[in-house]
């Protein structure tokens, strides 16, 4: 069964096992801010626990487990909380900083300064448990955890420290696999489903607009070139779930610096269904959850953020990017149409906030035995099993994995009679030849017919609107900006419009079509060491006959 630890991110180490949810795409690692099925490179910091199939590498540090906040908020202090789960080898060359626990499954490399928090459980025993289990080769006589009152720190300032997944008996290949497994599940039901929302399509976003108490399904089809060059904004009842469906073919681009909302960020879910490879084009704040175990996700160069769960089949951050995960959970509720659960058996709840610390432990359900392996093929592709799943509920409850199906029987073929042979066609009599025949000319006389030539395609820009975005400052840093139009009348200019807008937005004016106007736009709060500030602009209408940026 599921044990829950006592904060809101991460794994008990003594349970690092599967357990599928109903109605939860990510299963288990709902307590992961984010699941990259295989490796990951680079990531800076991610707001609550992390967990990587394959290797992470990484020129730079990284923090784990802090909350949006900074103030541990949905994370905290826990005694037993896995935040930073691998199941390859971790290298990094900055320090690892963790609020909880870091297992993994291969070799283990990290900058000095490394540092765990771990909350206490009050035993007297803790000390030398978290001891035992941090002993590294080669570490100094002298290590000892430090006590800092509210917690423990595990400092890597002699050896590198880590739990390997064999000291505690942990199958973490076996973890991913069971991962890949439920959420590949789960990717392709959700795919099939059919939209019953509306989707609205503007010149700069769409509006999803559903009426569903429940669950409110929608499609967005970016093929075949996968541009995504739009807000998207929902109009959903309170309390419902938004689960957008993206095709966009191999590739998607995101090109635009807004999804959602951060009041339903915990109540949206984008999947893509059949994306290789996502590239963030933009620092793009996306609010809510994002399904594509089957893709590798480029984050932008400079940023950008995901707030809610990601589960990512890989994950690209290059070296100098300050893109973050944040910890917005998903609430589940997810209906796919699933075979009910035998009545008798007593589920209990997975609490959304912590529990107390002194609730019994219940052992792992111990998992059944494996399937055969199928023969190998070039590519991957998702295993889907059938779970006996019930309808979801308000909060998500696990449910115990199946056992292997039989294989099918295979029924014995039949041979087929011999076919008669077929008699001979007999010859086609040959054709008579065609009598000669004189060809008469007549002439007539021309008569003009009206030709009609297609029409010009309507012009794409608005007339009289100038809308264009900032999508980041050449600095690096993030600030505001002063929007103003002027009316250029002559040596003089006339003030039209005034605008504040973030560090990643859009500004829309009407004016008339045949005057000169004049764009500037300025820092807000520009500090001497930020000399070289020069927004990234796009300009997506002119519609006026002259324009000029100061």
């Amino acid at each position: 069964m599921f044990r829950q630890n006592s904060g809101y991110s991460g794994i008990p180490y003594d349970d690092i096992n599967w357990y599928d949810v109903v109605g939860q795409p990510f299963g288990t690692a709902i307590n992961f801010n984010a699941i990259i099925l295989g490796d990951a490179s680079n990531i800076v910091d991610t707001k609550g626990g992390m967990a990587i199939g394959g290797n992470f590498t990484s020129s730079r540090g990284l923090t784990l487990g802090y909350g949006n906040d900074g103030k541990l908020t949905g994370t905290g202090y826990s005694p037993d909380a896995v935040r930073f789960l691998v199941g390859g080898d971790i290298a990094m060359q900055g320090p690892l900083v963790v609020i909880g626990h870091v297992v993994g499954g291969g070799k283990f490399r990290a900058g000095r300064g490394s540092t765990y928090m771990i909350g206490k459980d009050g035993s007297p025993e803790q000390a030398q448990i978290l001891t035992d289990l941090y002993q590294a080769p080669g570490g100094s006589v002298y290590w000892r955890l430090s006590d800092r009152g509210s917690h423990y720190a595990v400092s890597s300032y002699d050896v590198p420290r880590f739990i390997p997944a064999d000291r505690i008996g942990a199958d973490v290949s076996g973890f991913f696999d069971d991962a890949f497994d439920n959420i590949s599940y789960y990717h392709g039901c959700i795919s099939d489903l059919q939209p019953n929302g509306t989707v609205t399509e503007h010149f700069h976003e769409w509006i999803l607009r559903g009426n569903d108490p429940r669950q409110n399904v929608f499609l967005i089809d970016a093929r075949p070139n996968g541009i995504l060059n739009k807000e998207i904004r929902f109009e959903i009842p309170e309390g419902s779930i938004a689960i957008v469906n993206i095709r966009t073919g191999d590739n998607a681009h995101l090109r635009y610096g807004l999804w959602g909302s951060e009041r339903l960020a915990n109540r949206t879910l984008y999947v893509f269904n059949d994306a290789r490879n996502i590239y963030m084009e933009v620092p793009a704040a996306i609010w809510g959850s994002i399904l594509a175990p089957q893709a590798t996700f480029h984050a932008h160069q400079t940023g950008g953020t995901v707030s809610g769960n990601a589960a990512l089949g890989a994950l690209m951050v290059n070296a100098g990017s300050g893109f973050e995960f944040h910890l917005y959970p998903f609430v589940g509720g997810v209906e796919c149409g699933y075979m009910e659960m035998p009545e008798e058996e007593e589920i209990p709840e997975i609490p959304l906030v912590p529990t107390p610390p002194e609730e019994p432990e219940i052992a792992p359900m111990p998992m059944p035995a494996p399937m055969p392996e199928p023969e190998p093929v070039p590519t991957p592709q998702p295993r889907p099993v059938p779970r006996p799943i019930p309808s979801p509920e308000p909060a998500p409850m696990p449910v115990p994995r199946p056992a292997p199906q039989a294989p099918p029987v295979q029924m014995p073929q039949q041979e087929c009679p011999e076919c008669p042979e077929c008699p001979e066609c007999p010859e086609c009599p040959e054709c008579p030849e065609c009598p000669e025949q004189e060809i008469h000319l007549r002439i007539q006389p021309v008569i003009p017919v009206p030709v009609r030539f297609p029409q010009k395609a309507d012009c794409k820009i608005v007339a009289g609107l100038i809308f264009g975005c900032i999508w980041g400052c050449e600095c690096c840093c993030d600030h505001q900006w002063l929007v103003r139009l002027y009316k250029n009348c002559g040596d003089s200019k006339k003030l039209l419009y005034e605008e504040k807008i973030g560090s990643c937005g859009c500004f829309e004016f009407k004016v008339p079509y045949d005057d000169f106007y004049g764009l500037e736009i300025c820092p807000i709060k520009r500090t001497r060491l930020q000399g070289n500030c020069k927004p990234v602009l796009s300009l997506k209408n002119v519609g006026v006959a002259n324009l000029m940026i100061y």
